[in-house]
This record gives structure tokens, sequence and C-alpha cells, in this order.
């Protein structure tokens, strides 16, 4: 416990682990204990401390110490894990590993329906979200710049507060909820299992972003050929999910394996298989804690070739 109370003193003070106590054997142990007993209480009777302020602690004391490089775009907030490796290795050799059947959800019935009345709700926890949204701040253009596509949007795109591109274009299913997107200049309607293609001109977009609902596409290399082609020269396409969905209406194969380094590995296939692309990679930027407790984020990354 002494150990536990040393780590929160350093981080309640705003100081920062050395390099040296992150790479301990013990470190997570220590973290561990860190949110049990920070605050007044120094040992297991007393140890009633937010759970939330160890948390962003220990992510703000993460950020200061590392950053991993994802599709050549420094992430902060990324870590080495599991998720993070699990494209390492693979062999994409043709044809497509996955049949129409893999791609079809439980539930076939018509999308609009689903999602004729808006939904006014996160998908993923608190920590994870601004996590994504710490993600966001590193590949979007500054705010004022620049030109993001960001499908499968709702009420969020999960950007940075106050964050707007000179031009934002949030296309969903639901009129109502892209209104109430604050992140946006326009919005379309646009049911993308049914259709698709985008409208856009090629390179027309820095950025495309697709949060919290990849595990929905039926045609993801169609899909993702769009992306390709909407994407500028140079320009980043990201696909973030977490462990929540609607499992009627995720595609099969999300279901079979349920675990992040297979989703990881079934949206890299997404990519590889759709176009040429100069780099797919995989940034985990899951919150420090427990499954139950924070939900993971995974966004798997994929870069257009500067010259087209």
């Amino acid at each position: 416990w002494q150990s536990a109370v040393r780590v929160c003193s350093t981080l309640k003070s705003g100081g920062s682990l050395s390099r040296g106590m992150l790479t301990r054997p013990a470190t997570r142990l220590l973290l561990t204990c860190c949110v049990l007993a920070c605050g007044a209480g120094h040992g297991p009777s007393t140890a009633r401390a937010p759970i939330g302020w160890a948390l962003q602690s220990c992510r703000a004391s993460r950020q200061a110490i590392t950053a991993l490089l994802v599709c050549g775009v420094e992430i902060k907030n990324a870590k080495i894990s599991p998720s993070s490796r699990a494209l390492d290795g693979v062999d994409w050799g043709a044809p497509f590993p996955y049949s129409e059947r893999d791609l079809t959800p439980l539930d076939a019935g018509s999308d609009e329906f689903f999602y004729v009345l808006p939904r006014f709700v996160n998908h993923a926890g608190d920590e994870a979200r601004a996590e994504l949204a710490d993600f966001h701040s590193a590949v979007l253009p500054n705010s004022g710049e620049g030109a993001v596509l960001d499908l499968c949007s709702s009420f969020t795109s999960h950007y940075p507060k106050g964050y707007r591109a000179q031009r934002c274009v949030a296309l969903g299913l639901n009129p109502l909820e892209l209104l109430a997107n604050p992140s946006k200049t326009e919005f379309r309607v646009q049911n993308l299992n049914t259709n698709p293609s985008l409208s856009d001109d090629d390179g027309t977009f820095d950025v495309v972003t697709l949060s919290l609902s990849v595990d929905y596409m039926t045609k993801p290399l169609q899909l993702f050929a769009e992306i390709h082609r909407v994407l500028k020269p140079g320009g980043i396409a990201t696909m973030a999910f977490t462990n929540r969905c609607f499992q009627g209406k995720v595609v099969r194969r999300w279901l079979k394996p349920f675990d992040e380094s297979a989703h990881a590995r079934l949206v890299g296939a997404y990519f590889k298989y759709s176009a040429e692309w100069s780099s797919v990679e995989v940034a985990d930027v899951s919150p420090p804690g427990w499954t139950g407790i924070s939900d993971p984020m995974i966004v798997v990354c994929a870069r257009k070739a500067a010259v087209a």
C-alpha cells in the first residue's frame, strides 16, 4: 500500500511516473492499487477514492511519457498491445477471406426503420470517448482548416470539443441526430449498406472518419474503395470501434470471435482488399482500466499514397 500511495501522491501533485517505473513488472499491480488507494485512505479499509480520477491521472501520465507513430501520425495516447499488433504477420493473400454470409447481420431488416427514431445516446463509455477525441485531435486538420468526411455520423463525431474543420460533412441515417452534430458544416442522409457509393469528387477530403459503426457495414469493400477514392493523396481514413454493439445488426463475423484483435484483423482486411493503401495500422487508445469499468477503444487506420 505504501508503494501505491507514493504513486497516487506523484500523480495527484501533477507529476509523472518515471519510465523505469512504468516498465517494471509490478506496474499493473501498482496502478491497480492506485485506483483503490488514491485519496485520503492508505489501506483497504479506507480505499474508496474516486476511480474515475485515478484512471484520468493514469491516462495523463501515460500520455506524457509515450507516443506511437500510427500511419505516420504521432498518437500520444496509443499503446502497444495485442490489439495494436493484430495485423503483424497477417498473410493478405487473395482471395478476400470472408463470405457474403459473414457480412450479413442476424437481423437483415431495414436499417432506415431501425434508426427511424433518433438515439441521442453514447455507444461507448466516457473514458473511451475521451481517448477517441484525443486520437482525432492528432489526425484531423487544424480547426478551421481542411475537409473532413464523417461516415455513419450522429449527433456527435467524437471530435475534440469545439472542433470544426473548414468543411465537415456528416453522413448518417437519422436527420435529427445529424442536425444536432456540432462539428458538421453540412450533412447528408444515406444508408451505406444499400448505397456504399459516395457522391464526392475524387481527392476531396483530408480525413475520413467512421466511429463505432464499422461493425455494421455489409458492403465494406465497396465502401472502403469509395473512401480511398474521395481521399486526397496522403489522406488518412480511421475506423474506431469498441466492444458495444447491437448484436442483431452487426455482421455475423463480428460476433465470432468477439475480441478486439479479431475485429482489428477484420477491419484491416476491409482496407487491404479494397484498394492500394500505402499503410494499414492499428492504434489501441483504450483507457486504463478493466473491461466493464472502461470500454476498449481501437482504431484501424489507413493512409492513401501521397502520389495518386
